[in-house]
């Protein structure tokens, strides 16, 4: 068996509305909120919280926090504010939020400080994304769809500056203008931390990976395609005169394990079905509003590609043998997750463990199933997750480690007195050592 690293990512979908064939335009944009309950949208949330927490506790390697905006889809709208909220209730596990859609900030500086300060309360633990988003959250947002490719280059490159420039400086883009960049606090993983592209299989997303040193994350497309799809990739970074690392691709499936395949099936079919037919089942023109996609990947995808007919009328059977869905006993999903990783050369697979619908103990039952029966498969013959193999990333300091540790300052921190002159502030409190300093 390959080894793997695994990654928890669940939907946080709220079901409790009209199926799509129920509704005069899309689920994703349309729905009203009279659909809403608070106490079921708050158990759903708290449920998502725990599950990702109780994620760690089975071992594995980390955690991908998606984001949707304007419906029922999920209930997680800002990834970072959920990345936040289970680094605080996690300790070592790595937190992604790979969701956050730069392009609807009204500058990259906020993104940048987002990225800095979650780097640094997780002491490390924090890697981020940048996805351009689907179509429908560029109707929900108010995002210009004609410019989203140029204008996430634009930010990336912003952000790239941000992190690693010593000194203030102007950016005058096409979409932002800033007369001072000025990232403060600067994260602690340096230059800045790993980020994931999570892409469908566009060359220039596959390129753009390849040439920052980027994590390609194989996201929404048959593994048939995905196949070609990471070829391209490796093929871009031996290109970019790099090594290929197979942690560079994350392969993704909506995983199902149960004592048996019988049993599997039972219990997820119904989710699976409704997550395809309610959620990836949404009109054209919603998810690929024009200007969103390239019009090499939209001939594609119409020429039997991706998206050639209705998602929303796949049948399991079909989704099963897409390698979008794995379900099955231990066994079975473990095959599975072998082939498929390996024709890909993934070194990741990143884990729907909720198939977005289901309730917390059928979502933990299939988790811990994984977690015991599953993934040891995988693993070194120590078993453990990375965060607890890898050197030790930065802890919690003692105040005496910090004595022994930290170097003299690069500027005395100081502030004017009447009648006395600058003083240094850590020891103007006592008399005689509030001496004048330059």
């Amino acid at each position: 068996m390959n080894e793997l690293e695994f990654y928890v990512c669940n939907g946080g979908k709220y079901p409790f509305a009209p199926r799509r064939d129920q509704m005069d335009k899309t689920r994703f944009i349309t729905t009203p909120t009279t659909w809403y309950d608070d106490l079921r949208g708050q158990r759903l949330v708290e449920d998502y919280v725990e599950n990702v927490v109780f994620a760690e506790k089975l071992g594995f390697d980390g955690c991908v926090i998606l984001e949707q905006h304007g419906g029922p889809t999920a209930l997680v709208g800002q990834a970072n504010i959920m990345a936040a909220t289970i680094l605080a209730k996690t300790q070592r596990m790595r937190v992604g939020a790979v969701g956050a859609i730069m392009n609807s900030y009204a500058s990259p500086q906020r993104y940048a400080e987002e990225i800095a300060t979650l780097d640094i309360v997780s002491r490390g633990r924090y890697f981020f994304g940048l996805p351009m988003g689907i179509g429908p959250n560029y109707h929900t947002l108010g995002m210009n769809p004609t410019h989203a490719r140029e204008k996430l280059r634009e930010g990336h490159d912003f952000l790239v500056k941000a992190f690693t420039s010593d000194e203030p400086f102007a950016f005058d883009g096409k979409f932002f203008q800033t007369e001072y960049v000025n990232l403060w606090p600067k994260p602690l993983t340096k230059p800045y931390p790993e980020c994931w592209i999570p892409a469908a299989g566009s060359k220039d997303s596959l390129s753009f990976a390849a040439k920052n040193g980027y994590t390609y994350v194989a996201v929404l497309v048959p593994w048939p395609i995905l196949m070609k799809n990471c070829e391209t990739f490796r093929n871009e970074v031996a290109a970019a005169g790099q090594q290929m690392d197979p942690r560079r691709i994350v392969a993704t499936a909506h995983v199902h394990v149960a004592e048996t395949d019988a049993q599997a099936r039972l219990e997820s079919e119904a989710h699976l079905m409704s997550l395809i037919q309610n959620n990836l089942g949404s009109p054209f023109h919603d998810s690929f509003p024009p200007g969103h996609v390239t019009s090499e990947s939209l001939r594609g995808m119409m020429a039997g590609g991706y998206r050639s007919k209705d998602i929303g009328q796949t049948t399991f059977e079909e989704a099963q043998a897409s390698g979008q869905i794995i379900v099955g006993s231990p066994s079975t999903v473990a095959e599975r997750i072998e082939e498929i990783t390996t024709k890909l050369g993934a070194g990741r697979l990143l884990v729907t463990g909720d198939s977005w619908t289901m309730p917390h103990w059928m979502a933990r039952k299939n988790m811990t199933i994984f977690a015991e029966e599953v993934m040891p498969r995988f693993r070194s013959r120590t078993g453990k997750p990375i965060w607890d193999q890898d050197a030790p990333r930065a802890a919690a300091l003692t105040n005496s480690e910090y004595g022994a540790r930290v170097q003299p300052p690069k500027a005395i921190p100081s502030a004017r007195i009447a009648n006395v002159g600058n003083v240094d502030i850590r020891t103007a409190h006592v008399p005689e050592l509030r001496k004048v300093v330059d």
